[in-house]
C-alpha cells in the first residue's frame, strides 16, 4: 500500500526532489556539484516505481511513432492480423485433432493387440487363450477385448434411433479407473451366459434422451431387440473409444462366433511397449508350440492405442497444413522486419542524437522492441478477429456431415494463450533485427550527414534482400503444395463417379439379430419394405445394396479357379441396383429377381477386376467362390462385366476391383435402400420413415440423405484442403510481393542520386530500367533456384492426398516458377517506373 501510495504521489515526490536539489545547488555551487538534469535522473532510479514509469514512457512513444508512419502501421498490421489469424485458425483446428480427449487418464499407456492376416478365423481362439488369466502378462496390468458396431434403441421415451454400441469385457472399465456417475460399471457376473442383459450409457445419451432423469438406473431398454437393464451412466467426457454412445458386454466364450475383437491392455508401471511386444509374441508362440491345431499363427502387432483414434491417419497432413501457416506467418514477419529497417534509415538521425545524450544501447534496442511488440499486438488483436472468421468458416464447412468429437472449433485457454504467445513473440522476431542495427549506429556519420547512410549501407541493402529470398523460397514451397493440391480437386471433381447421382435418395436400416435370426428373415423384410416404398408417390424404382457410391465396400474371402483364397472387395445388391442408379455398364447381363434363389449361383465384376485378374481374357464364364460363413460353397458364375462405379470413400479416382454378388446369396442386416424419384427427394423423408415405422416399430431410420451430397462429401478432404492452402499460398505471395516492392521502391529510393547522375551522363531510361529489373528479378531467381528443391522435398508429405498427380508433377512447378516470375516483375514494376521518371536536376540535389 506505501508503494502505490507513493506511485500515486510522484508528481509531489517529483517536486519535492527538484526542491531539494535546487537547495543542494544553491549551497555547493553548480560547478561543484555537477550536472544538475542527470543527476537528478540518477536520484529517480532509486525510486521503486521508476521501472514501471520507464517502460509506460516507451509505450506512449512507441504509440505516437506507430501513429506518426500510417502507412507502415496499416501494412504492418495487415500483414501480422493475416499471418497470426492463419495461425491461431489452423493452431485451433490441430490441437483440437492431435490432443482428442476421450476422457481416460494416461491413454499414451493403453496398447491394442491385432492378430495377423495369416491367423484368420483361429485369431478369436487365440484372443480367448490369452484372455486367461492364468496367463497373468507381467508387462500389461490390465486386459480387455472390445468390438463396436452400430444398435438400435428404442422404449417408450423417444422415438427409435441408432447409437454406436460398444461391446466391452468386465476388465475394459477397470483399464480406466474411471466410476460411473450413476449406477456401477459392467462387471464379471454380467458376463455369465445366462445374466440379465445390461446396458451403460454414455453422460450426453443420458442428458440428450433422458433429460438427465437420476431414476435411469434399473430401467429397460430394447438395444437391437433385446431388453437390457441400465445398470450405470459415465461421466461426461468418457467416450471410449470414440463417439462411443453405450456399452455392453462382451461374453468372452462368444469371442469366435462374430467378428474378431481388439485387444487392450495398460503397461504396467516401469514397462515399455517394446517388451509388451515381446511377451505377447512369447506367448503366441507358446501356444503354436504346445496347441498347433488350435493356435497355428502369432499375434501380429501391439500398437499405442492413441493410433486407433481421432484423425491419426491424416496427421502429416494436419502438420503440413501447420507448417504452411507458420510460413505464412514468417513471410509476414519478414515484410514487417524489412519495413521497419527501410523506416530505421529515416530514423537514424533520432536515434543518434537520443545515444549523443546519453541513452544507453540497452535502452534502445528496449524501446525499438517495444514498438514492435506494440505494432505485432496490434496485428494480433486483429488476428484474433481473423482467427474468429476463419473457425466460423470451418464450423459452417463441416457442419452438413457428421462432425466427429475430436473436431473443436472453440477458442479455449490454449488457444488464447498461443495467440498471446506468438503475437508476443512475432513482435521480438521481427523487431530485434532492426533494433540491434539501429542501436549500433554510428553516432558521428549519422549526426553529420542528417542520417543518409548511417543505417543503411550494403550490408543493410544485404539483409533486406536477403529477407525477401527467405519469403521468395517459403512462397514457392505454399505455391507447389496448393498447386498440387488444386490440381488434385481437379481430377477428384472431373472424375466420374459411374452413376447417375441426381434425384436419388437412400436411407439405412440394420436388422437385429434377436428379432431376424434367419436368412429368410432379413430377404423378406427388405423385399417387402422396397415394395412399400415403390408404392410411395413420386418413386420412380428403388432397390437394396450393402453400400452407395463413395461409401466404401465389405472385405470377403474368396478363390478363383486355381487360384488360392484372398481378400476381394464385394458389394451385395439387388436385381434394380444398376438400373435404379443408371450405372455404366460394359457387357454380359445384370442380376434378375430369381438369382440367388434358384439357378446356379451367379456373379458380376467390374471392369478394374477383370481387367486385373484375368487380363486379356474374357471374364463372363469365369467363376468365383466365397469362402466365408462355411466352408465349399457352390462356384459362382460370372454373367455380367459392370462399368467402374468411385466406391472409394476417400475421394480418390482409383477404381477398386469389385465382386457384385445378388442380395439372395449373401444376405445383410445393414442394407441400403435406394430410390430413384420423380420428385425433389428430401421431400419424400418423412414418408420413407413411415414405411419402415409402420412394418417394425423399434426399427430407426439413419443415414438419410441423397447420393449426390454422399459424393460431395467423400470429396471434402481433397476440396477443403486444396482450398487452404490455397489460400495460404495466395496470401503468401502477395506478402513476399509487398516485401518485393518494399525493397525496390526503398533501393529506388536510396540510389535516386546515382541514378540522375547516370542519366545526366548520357544513360538511358531503357539502362535504368534494366538495372532495377535485374535487381529484383535477380531475388526472385535465387528464390526460385532455393525454393523449387526445398518444395520438391517437402511436398512428399502430401502424397497419401493427392489424387491423379505426383508430388514431383512437372506440370505444376513449371506453373509455379511462371506465376512467381510474372508476380515478380509486377513488384518490381512500379519501382522501375518511378527510377526512369527522375529528373536528373532534381535528383543531384536529393539528399
Amino acid at each position: 500500500m506505501r508503494f502505490l501510495k507513493k506511485l500515486h504521489r510522484r508528481r509531489q515526490l517529483d517536486r519535492d526532489l527538484e526542491d531539494e536539489l535546487r537547495f543542494h545547488l544553491e549551497m555547493a555551487g553548480n560547478k561543484q556539484f555537477g550536472n544538475f538534469t542527470a543527476f537528478k535522473e540518477a536520484c529517480r532510479e532509486m525510486w521503486a516505481f521508476t521501472p514501471i514509469e520507464s517502460w509506460w514512457q516507451d509505450v506512449r512513444y512507441a504509440l505516437r511513432m506507430i501513429a506518426k508512419s500510417p502507412t507502415v502501421t496499416i501494412v504492418a498490421v495487415v500483414a501480422l492480423a493475416l499471418g497470426i489469424g492463419a495461425n491461431t485458425t489452423v493452431f485451433t483446428v490441430v490441437s483440437s485433432a492431435l490432443s482428442f480427449d476421450f476422457g481416460v487418464e494416461h491413454p499414451e499407456r493403453l496398447v491394442a493387440i491385432f492378430p495377423s492376416d495369416a491367423m484368420g478365423r483361429n485369431a478369436a481362439v487365440t484372443f480367448s487363450a490369452i484372455l486367461d488369466p492364468q496367463f497373468r502378462l507381467k508387462s500389461l496390468s490390465t486386459l480387455a477385448a472390445y468390438r463396436d458396431t452400430s444398435a438400435n434403441v428404442s422404449d417408450a421415451s423417444a422415438p427409435p434411433e441408432r447409437y454406436w454400441c460398444v461391446q466391452m469385457t468386465s476388465g475394459g472399465f477397470s483399464l480406466f479407473a474411471r466410476q460411473p456417475v450413476l449406477g456401477r460399471a459392467i462387471g464379471a457376473q454380467d458376463e455369465r451366459p445366462d445374466a440379465t442383459p445390461v446396458v451403460m450409457l454414455t453422460h450426453r445419451v443420458w442428458q440428450n434422451r433422458y433429460g438427465g432423469d437420476g431414476s435411469i438406473i434399473g430401467r429397460t431398454l430394447r438395444v437391437d431387440d433385446v431388453p437390457r437393464v441400465v445398470v450405470g451412466v459415465m461421466p461426461a467426457g468418457f467416450q471410449f473409444p470414440e463417439d462411443t454412445d453405450l456399452w455392453i458386454p462382451l461374453i468372452p466364450s462368444q469371442l469366435g462366433t462374430t467378428r474378431i475383437p481388439v485387444l487392450l491392455g495398460r503397461l504396467a508401471d516401469g514397462v515399455k511397449l517394446s517388451a509388451a511386444r515381446a511377451e505377447i509374441d512369447a506367448v503366441a508362440r507358446n501356444l503354436s508350440s504346445q496347441y498347433p491345431d488350435r493356435y497355428p499363427k502369432a499375434i501380429g502387432e501391439v500398437r499405442p492405442f492413441l493410433e486407433l483414434i481421432g484423425i491419426y491417419d491424416m496427421r502429416n497432413l494436419l502438420y503440413a497444413m501447420f507448417f504452411a501457416v507458420t510460413f505464412v506467418l514468417a513471410i509476414a514477419c519478414a515484410d514487417v522486419a524489412n519495413l521497419l529497417m527501410a523506416r530505421a534509415w529515416s530514423r537514424s538521425r533520432e536515434i543518434s542524437i537520443r545515444v549523443a545524450i546519453g541513452a544507453g544501447r540497452v535502452r534502445i534496442i528496449r524501446q525499438l522492441l517495444v514498438e514492435s511488440v506494440v505494432l505485432s499486438l496490434t496485428g494480433g488483436f486483429f488476428g484474433w478477429l481473423v482467427a474468429l472468421g476463419g473457425l466460423r468458416w470451418f464450423d459452417r464447412f463441416t457442419a452438413a456431415g457428421t462432425r466427429p468429437s475430436w473436431m473443436d472449433f472453440s477458442m479455449n485457454a490454449k488457444v488464447l494463450m498461443y495467440l498471446g504467445a506468438i503475437s508476443v513473440g512475432t513482435g521480438i522476431l521481427f523487431g530485434l533485427m532492426p533494433a540491434l542495427r539501429l542501436s549500433k549506429i554510428d553516432v558521428n556519420s549519422a549526426v553529420k550527414d542528417g542520417g543518409l547512410g548511417a543505417a543503411g549501407g550494403t550490408r543493410g541493402s544485404r539483409l533486406a534482400g536477403a529477407l525477401v529470398v527467405f519469403e521468395l523460397v517459403l512462397s514457392v514451397v505454399l505455391l507447389t503444395g496448393a498447386g498440387l493440391l488444386i490440381r488434385s480437386t481437379i481430377h477428384v471433381y472431373n472424375a466420374s463417379p459411374g452413376v447417375n447421382p441426381s434425384d436419388v435418395l437412400t436411407m439405412r436400416v440394420n436388422l437385429p439379430e434377436a428379432k431376424y435370426p434367419r436368412w429368410p428373415d432379413e430377404i423378406s423384410f427388405h423385399r417387402q419394405l422396397k415394395a412399400r416404398v415403390n408404392a410411395v408417390p413420386g418413386v420412380e424404382e428403388s432397390a437394396a445394396a450393402s453400400h452407395l457410391p463413395s461409401g466404401g465396400w465389405m472385405g470377403l474371402t474368396a478363390e478363383l479357379e486355381g487360384v488360392p483364397a484372398f481378400g476381394i472387395n464385394a458389394l451385395v445388391i439387388d436385381a434394380n441396383y444398376f438400373h435404379a442408379m443408371q450405372a455404366a455398364w460394359v457387357r454380359g447381363r445384370v442380376f434378375s429377381p430369381s438369382d440367388g434363389v434358384a439357378g446356379p449361383p451367379v456373379a458380376i465384376v467390374n471392369a478394374a477386376f477383370a481387367s486385373k485378374y484375368w487380363p486379356g481374357e474374357e471374364a463372363l464364364g469365369k467363376r468365383i467362390r466365397l469362402t466365408v460363413r462355411q466352408e465349399g460353397r457352390p462356384w459362382m458364375t460370372v454373367v455380367g462385366i459392370a462399368g467402374d462405379i468411385q466406391q472409394n470413400f476417400r475421394g480418390t479416382t482409383e477404381h477398386t476391383p469389385l465382386v457384385y454378388i445378388p442380395y439372395a446369396e449373401e444376405p445383410q442386416r445393414v442394407m441400403f435402400i435406394v430410390a430413384r424419384t420423380r420428385v425433389p427427394p428430401l421431400t419424400l423423408v418423412d414418408a420413407f420413415r413411415r414405411e419402415v415405422q409402420q412394418m417394425d416399430e423399434n426399427l430407426p431410420v439413419f443415414d438419410v440423405g441423397t447420393v449426390e451430397r454422399r459424393i460431395a462429401q467423400s470429396r471434402l478432404n481433397v476440396g477443403a484442403f486444396g482450398l487452404l492452402f490455397s489460400v495460404f499460398a495466395l496470401v503468401a505471395l502477395l506478402l513476399a510481393l509487398v516485401g518485393l516492392y518494399g525493397v525496390m521502391a526503398h533501393s529506388v529510393s536510396r540510389r535516386t542520386q546515382e541514378i540522375g547522375v547516370r542519366l545526366a551522363l548520357g544513360g538511358t531510361q531503357k539502362h535504368i530500367l534494366s538495372m532495377v529489373l535485374a535487381q529484383g528479378m535477380r531475388q526472385v531467381g535465387i528464390g526460385l533456384a532455393i525454393g523449387i528443391p526445398a518444395a520438391f522435398a517437402v511436398t512428399r508429405v502430401l502424397r497419401s492426398t493427392l489424387v491423379g498427380v505426383e508430388p514431383g508433377d512437372p506440370v505444376t512447378f513449371a506453373g509455379v516458377i511462371a506465376l512467381l516470375t510474372i508476380a515478380g516483375l509486377l513488384g518490381c514494376a512500379i519501382p522501375a517506373r518511378r527510377a526512369i521518371r527522375v529528373d536528373p536536376v532534381d535528383a543531384l540535389r536529393h539528399e
